[in-house]
């Protein structure tokens, strides 16, 4: 059974959605954000094989791929289930994270703005104007007590998007793992959330791997221990 926290989630969230989109119709949240892609691909993969003209063709697909990631962690949120490894159980670790709730036409509401080149990167502002639900579900997040959770993470330059999804979940696992060592001196055998980013990311790159920073909103529904039956 889903924990009552998580019932209340989904409750506000489509309170929310049904009830309450006059009150917030002049109350309009324009998201806001920079991101760069690289202008070439990395050496050695199949994407850098098929160079084209258009020396912005590959970054604006890159841009095009990462924006819409960030963007949901942002506007919808995501929800986890994490198992910490136990070696004397032999437990392996196991993260894995989806969206809260799906999102119609996210892609085709966000927009790139003001380009600029700069260390062999193309830069751009990310923007996305959220709706009087999605600005409520924001609020909501923003003025509830929810823990503030921070976690950085890495990935494989080489892996292009993947990199970066891979670099963020990991971000993500170690935020709640960081957490989760505050609360309990005893290993948990699973913990459900749901949590949604608060800042701006901060993506980069070092001796090659994507370096992830993330800060999010924590809401913790579910901690499952060992001696529960």
């Amino acid at each position: 059974m889903e924990g009552m926290a998580r019932r209340f989630q989904r409750l506000v969230f489509y309170f929310i959605l049904f009830s309450c989109a006059t009150a917030w119709t002049q109350d309009i949240e324009k998201l806001r954000f920079s991101m760069w892609a690289q202008l070439e691909a990395y050496p050695g993969t199949e994407e850098s094989l098929y160079v084209k003209d258009d020396v912005f063709l590959y970054p604006i697909s890159r841009l095009k791929a990462t924006a819409p990631f960030f963007v949901e962690g942002m506007v919808c949120g995501w929800s986890f289930r994490y198992t910490p490894s136990d070696v004397v159980r032999g437990v392996a670790e196991e993260f894995e994270f989806q969206p809260l709730y799906p999102l119609e036409g996210l892609n085709e509401n966000i927009s790139f703005k003001e380009p600029w080149l700069q260390d062999n990167r193309l830069y751009c502002w990310v923007e996305y104007e959220c709706s009087p639900q999605i600005t409520a579900w924001r609020k909501h997040w923003q003025s509830s007590n929810y823990k503030k959770i921070s976690g950085k993470g890495e990935g494989l330059l080489v892996d292009g998007f993947d990199g970066i999804y891979n670099a963020a979940q990991v971000a993500l696992k170690n935020a709640v793992k960081d957490y989760a060592r505050t609360i309990t001196k005893n290993k948990p055998r699973v913990i459900e959330g749901e949590v949604i980013i608060q800042k701006s990311p901060i993506i980069g790159i070092k001796s090659g791997r994507y370096i992830v920073e993330l800060d999010f909103f924590l809401n913790i529904s579910k901690i499952k221990w060992y001696n529960a039956y």
